[in-house]
């Protein structure tokens, strides 16, 4: 019986390791508009892009925004407003930080790849707060964002309303 299990938890070991070599990705996920994407888990330096696009957008600051923006920028906002590029995105936000004071805290992200095209993305969840007319609100926004070579190139946002305590 001692043999059994010895064997039983031998195979159970060996049988959850890794092959070693190289072993083709083939991901998980699907893209209806791209048939046969998948993903696989992305880099974390994809999301430092995002959280320090994230502190510039607390902290105001245009200059190192527009520098991690890509010149073709796409923005697609919660209703359904379009940005297509870094000039409309300035004038967007400074308007926005003047009249609203939104601030941005990340509270969870994940950075994915996808295969086989090997396009870097970052999905996150966010609470943004504004105060408009002294009054503080708050809006919980998911994006899914493209990140190439340390530029945000597009990201998609999705809104929903929550309440400050």
């Amino acid at each position: 019986m001692k043999k059994v299990l010895f064997i039983t938890l031998v195979v159970a070991i060996v049988g959850c390791t890794a092959p070693a070599g190289d072993v083709a990705v083939e991901g998980v996920g699907f893209f209806k508009p791209m048939p046969g994407e998948k993903f696989v888990t992305g880099s974390d330096a994809v999301m430092d892009v995002w959280l320090k696009y994230l502190e510039a957008h607390n902290n105001q600051d245009m200059e190192t925004i527009m520098s991690i923006s890509a010149d073709s920028i796409y923005v697609l906002g919660p209703d359904g407003s379009e940005i297509k590029t870094k000039e409309e995105q300035a004038a967007l936000l400074e308007g926005w930080f003047a009249a609203a004071n939104p601030k941005w805290d990340a509270y969870w992200g994940m950075p994915y790849k996808s295969v086989p095209s090997g396009a870097d993305w970052v999905i996150a969840g966010h609470n943004v707060t504004q105060t408009i007319d002294g009054e503080e609100t708050s809006e919980l926004h998911m994006i899914d964002g493209e990140i190439k070579d340390g530029k945000v190139v597009r990201f998609f946002v999705y809104s929903i309303n929550s309440k400050t305590e």
